[in-house]
């Protein structure tokens, strides 16, 4: 069928999906939504710098008191200077879309603020744009793989449809996640090309983007092990992998260097807020190495990550099943998925807050997507009681996907504190039962954020 013979076809479903999805909430007429918890660290930087000139939040404490909206979320340093809890990475991504809204504010007399509905719209764009971009790159990945047309378009209905990656989207929009994972598949693919052929474009690609990367999360820099030990699958390949970085020392440090680029106007602005190049901005909060939460991190009701997005686990499953021609690839998907995995969930609050599933391992679907095409190749090469049998299984995970992003929308999933009794007692329903409080497994931010336990 021609349909599944053009990948780029699923990619068109899935962006399609996403703005259905935008389109039935309508968050941007909401006062409260798309800029929001989060997003307004990550946005800060541009009102802040291009229409207040105030990127030291001195002038006025931009609290709307009679709705309580604020514009601005800082945290006080020791000498009360305010200081954006998080980098600037990711008002770089949204900036097209700041600048387009704020010039359409200007030209029609609209409310020119920064947090009307005009940016929150074009805000919403700029995610359906990363995703579409992440998933176009996907494609080229799994093209570059050798992997088939049939097998492409149905990975990436899988990944699109099936994971939190359309939550975050569409109804968690403007989040960190779709833009990470935008520029993972960049990276990725810039790492298997540079690989071949280690020239000075792909060289400052790979510098940019893992600037980035990082610059947007910096826990995010891990994904550096894959390009460290791609296509490495011996110890004997390690003495080789070095050498090979020996000859292209010059490369390798002018992609550190670029990076360090890209961090240079978060150094700046550190070091005009608070005196120092360098800041740790979280404060209080860190992680604990020595008590990682990884179980609790992927099977529990509150937050697992293979309970809200049971479609990952075939791309666990596809590790085992990587064709020939990629097989080098095992340890280094493995190696990155496995440390990762380590640190997310070392993090004092493993659940990171009040979001749908496991946001936190989105980005690494860029990755996964690898293993998980390697399964669904795996599939369509069996029998076809198998192959009914897997495709009964993905289309009720990508039922229950889009059905528990409405789920939590409309707050029959809890944002933080859900329990495995209430999750079966909200299976299937749209909004909250009656006294579902009392099956609320609260959760003690304070407890976790101070315990005693040592890193």
């Amino acid at each position: 069928m021609k349909l599944f013979s053009n990948p780029y076809y699923a990619i068109l479903i899935v962006v399609f999906t996403a703005i259905i999805i935008d389109l039935s909430f309508q968050n941007w007429s909401k006062r409260h939504r798309v800029i929001e918890h989060d997003v307004h660290s990550y946005y800060y930087y541009l009102p802040a710098f291009f229409i207040y000139d105030d990127l030291k939040v001195e002038k006025d404490d931009y609290y709307l008191v009679e709705d309580k909206f604020y514009y601005f979320w800082n945290q006080p340093d020791e000498n009360g200077n305010k200081v954006a809890k998080m980098t600037c990475g990711l008002s770089i991504l949204y900036s097209p879309f700041f600048f387009i809204a704020h010039a359409i504010a200007l030209v029609f007399n609209l409310e020119a603020s920064g947090f009307s509905e005009v940016y929150k719209i074009l805000l919403l764009i700029s995610s359906i744009f990363y995703l579409l971009i992440g998933l176009i790159v996907t494609t080229k990945i799994l093209k570059l793989l050798r992997f088939s047309s049939i097998t492409i378009f149905i990975s990436i209905l899988l990944l699109g449809l099936g994971t939190n990656l359309l939550a975050y989207s569409s109804q968690s929009a403007v989040n960190s996640h779709v833009y990470s994972f935008c520029l993972f598949t960049g990276f990725i693919y810039n790492t298997i090309v540079w690989f071949k052929k280690p020239n000075l474009y792909r060289t400052i690609l790979l510098g940019l983007l893992f600037g980035l990367i990082t610059l947007i999360r910096p826990s995010n820099g891990l994904i550096v092990l894959f390009f460290i030990f791609y296509e490495i699958s011996s110890f004997s390949e390690i003495k080789h992998r070095f050498l090979f970085f020996i000859r292209h020392f010059g490369k390798i440090i002018a992609i550190v260097g670029l990076t360090f680029v890209v961090w240079m106007p978060q150094f700046w602005y550190w070091n005009m807020i608070s005196g120092n190049w360098i800041y740790y901005s979280y404060r209080n909060e860190g992680f604990y190495f020595s008590d990682p939460k990884i179980i609790e991190g992927l099977f529990s009701f509150r937050k697992g990550w293979l309970v809200y997005t049971p479609m990952m686990v075939f791309a666990i499953f596809g590790l085992f099943f990587l064709p020939e021609n990629i097989k080098k690839l095992k340890w280094s998907i493995l190696i990155f998925t496995i440390i990762n995995i380590y640190v997310v969930f070392s993090w004092w609050c493993w659940w990171y807050g009040g979001t749908y599933g496991q946001r936190v391992m989105i980005e690494s679907y860029a990755l996964l997507i690898i293993p998980l095409a390697a399964f669904v190749k795996w599939v369509m090469d069996n029998k076809i009681i198998v192959k009914s049998l897997f495709f009964i299984i993905c289309i009720f995970f990508i039922w229950l996907n889009i059905f528990q992003t409405y789920q939590f929308e409309y707050k029959a999933l809890h944002y933080d504190s859900m329990s495995k009794k209430l999750y079966f007692k909200q299976f299937g329903k749209l909004t909250p039962i009656p006294d579902s409080d009392k099956d609320i497994d609260w959760v003690d931010y304070d407890k976790a954020k101070f315990s005693k336990r040592k890193l």
